[in-house]
């Protein structure tokens, strides 16, 4: 792939596509089943479980949105570059997860252009642009939060890619993945 088209693409994808947001565990931790990582801020009276749905479900969709510009930016360049016909985009587009596999045994592409393009989804989504800050923003914008709770959360949010940290999932002591093991035993060494 030439460095200068896809160079190209990615500026003219980014600055054209505002929705361009990869967040990582970022919207799952939001997640208002357990409160995620607004549930000290829920705790708190900060946020409602209501407004920690909402701003849960605009970073799902954000995040939606920035995968499926991510992929068609890929596959345009792929047929730019003729790689891949344009039909066989589309093929690729219309697919769900796993879907490449049945395109490959149906001849629509070769088993070398899928891992291509998969090679080239896994390029695309490097380039991760951190969007919750927009996503908070169009929440301010439409009334659901205020401006101080929007900084509020993006403080409670886990980095980009990072997993969620929840103080009840520590290790304890004395347990395992079996849970309680009893007492922690004292050292065997000898008393001197």
């Amino acid at each position: 792939m030439k460095k200068s088209t896809k160079a190209g693409l990615v500026l003219a994808a980014l600055a054209g596509t505002t929705t361009m947001m990869f967040f990582g565990a970022s919207a799952a931790s939001a997640a208002p089943g357990d409160g995620g990582a607004l549930r000290p801020l829920i705790s708190a009276g900060t946020i409602t479980s209501t407004q920690a749905k909402a701003v849960h479900d605009q970073l799902k969709a954000d995040c939606e949105a920035a995968k499926s510009a991510s992929r068609t930016t890929a596959l345009r360049t792929m047929v730019t570059e003729g790689e891949i016909t344009q039909a066989q985009a589309d093929a690729v587009a219309a697919t769900e997860r796993g879907g490449m596999r049945a395109l490959v045994e149906a001849g629509t592409i070769t088993k070398a252009q899928a891992e291509a393009i998969k090679a080239e989804f896994e390029e695309y989504a490097s380039d991760k642009v951190d969007g919750r800050a927009a996503s908070l923003a169009k929440l301010v914008s439409n009334g659901t939060i205020s401006a101080s709770q929007s900084d509020a959360i993006a403080s409670a949010l886990p980095a980009p890619g990072s997993k969620p940290k929840h103080e009840d999932s520590a290790k304890k002591q004395g347990q395992g993945m079996k849970g309680s093991r009893g007492p922690v035993a004292p050292s065997a060494a000898p008393a001197a």
